[in-house]
């Protein structure tokens, strides 16, 4: 199977992609529909971190079926060598996690999620990790490698493609996180793609870039994972199209990866993958290596298709930035047993005169709730009004004024609800607000 898939690595890459996301959204679609209220109304992580245990199994048996199931007992150069090549992702983590846990002992008033909670956002990071490794360095990287890898060249265009596959695959955040922050993400994540497959062609040791990886997200995620009330969506909303320039310093460090005395060793571990014996070692090419002009060819192409790509993605940012109205409201609580109660959930300012996007998303415990969502302007009149029952899901359509303020009130009505049980009482609450021109 490995030679088969590796002869078209594009079309395999794509494929790779759809089983990735199918095993994402599937258990993410069945647990919120037909899973208990727990795994939904304790923070992004509980709900999260349950889909990725789905994901990383359907990754693992992905995996053996395109014939890389020799990944995992693939050695390299050892765990020690393999995080020195990631010294750079581990450093800026470790700094960036310093400065939170600073600004968190500077704070007044400072709650934090349960340790459960927290020891959930552990486990989540380690299996976003694992999946995420699972089908783009375990699958993807070795897919180009296998295709491109026997010269200088190749292994550049193996590397610069499987970033970009990685990083595209991210755009799949426009469901759930505002246009701007995904599309700055997604040109970070192109360049942090190919550095991270740049240490895995290096130490070829796929359990290197699994606990990396979940470092770095331990570290990018620390607020939301830790701080009551935080969320992984607005995380990745919270993006600016400056911060591009995240991505340079990942560009840097793929260069300095894949510099020509390491090319060698690279296209010698190459190789040796899949073999289980390798205990003679790396036995470095003899012969000059020279770049053939077929993969000079692929390369060049690679890298103005990377370019193209990625000016395109921050040319978008920035125009999503300058004209797009967005704003969320997220809540997550435990009914104290009133039967009415509410409150403004949105205030807010419009730019244009339009039709807005509301997405109102309401996940009580039971059935038996009802919800009401109010958007009034500043006189006090009522622009829109209607009532929602039980788990609801629905995007409605708001006419409104340029310049003018709304406020947007949840109003709860229990008096239906009967005695529930302390785990039953769990409820979230979301609505976005959103104009894109």
């Amino acid at each position: 199977m490995r030679t088969t898939v590796s002869k078209h690595p594009l079309l395999w890459s794509i494929v790779t992609v759809v089983v990735f996301l199918i095993a994402l959204w599937g258990p993410a679609i069945l647990i919120s529909y037909f899973g208990p209220s727990f795994f939904l109304t304790n923070g992004d992580y509980v709900y999260q971190g349950t889909v990725e245990c789905f994901t990383s199994l359907i990754g693992i048996g992905f995996v053996a079926l395109m014939g890389y199931g020799w990944i995992w007992n693939e050695r390299g150069k050892g765990l020690g060598k393999g995080f020195l090549s990631a010294g750079y992702f581990i450093v800026v983590s470790l700094y960036s996690l310093v400065i939170y846990v600073a600004d968190i002992a500077l704070m007044d008033d400072v709650e934090f999620n349960p340790l459960w909670q927290i020891i959930v956002f552990v486990l989540t990071v380690l299996l976003i990790g694992l999946a995420e490794e699972t089908f783009f360095r375990g699958v993807v990287a070795n897919l180009f490698l296998d295709k491109y890898g026997n010269d200088p060249a190749g292994v550049w265009c193996a590397t610069i493609c499987s970033g970009m596959v990685f990083g595209l695959m991210h755009l799949s955040n426009l469901m759930s996180s505002d246009t701007v922050g995904v599309l700055v993400q997604v040109v970070a994540a192109c360049a942090m793609g190919m550095a991270l497959t740049a240490i895995y062609y290096r130490c070829r040791n796929i359990w290197v870039l699994v606990l990396v990886h979940a470092f770095v997200d331990f570290c990018g995620a620390f607020y939301s994972g830790f701080i009551a009330g935080g969320s992984l969506s607005s995380t990745i909303s919270s993006y600016e199209p400056y911060q591009v320039i995240s991505a340079l310093p990942y560009l840097i460090v793929t260069v300095i990866l894949l510099r020509p005395k390491k090319l060698r060793e690279i296209i010698a571990l190459h190789r040796l993958s899949g073999v289980e014996d390798t205990s003679v070692g790396v036995v470095m090419p003899e012969e000059k290596l020279k770049s053939s002009s077929k993969s000079k060819r692929s390369c060049a192409i690679a890298v103005i298709l990377a370019v193209v790509i990625l000016l395109g993605l921050f040319g978008a940012s920035v125009y999503a930035s300058e004209y797009s109205n967005s704003i969320s409201y997220e809540y997550s609580g435990e009914w104290d047993g009133e039967e009415y109660f509410g409150t403004d959930a949105l205030v807010f300012t419009t730019l244009h005169t339009a039709d807005y996007t509301f997405t109102i998303s309401n996940l009580p415990s039971t059935n038996s709730a009802k919800m009401t969502v109010i958007v009034t302007d500043s006189s006090g009149e009522t622009v829109f009004s209607e009532t929602f029952e039980g788990r609801t899901s629905a995007t409605r359509t708001v006419g409104l004024q340029e310049g003018e303020t709304y406020t947007v009130s949840i109003n709860y009505d229990y008096s239906e609800v009967g005695e529930l049980a302390e785990g039953e009482r769990d409820y979230m609450t979301s609505i976005t607000v959103e104009y894109l021109e």
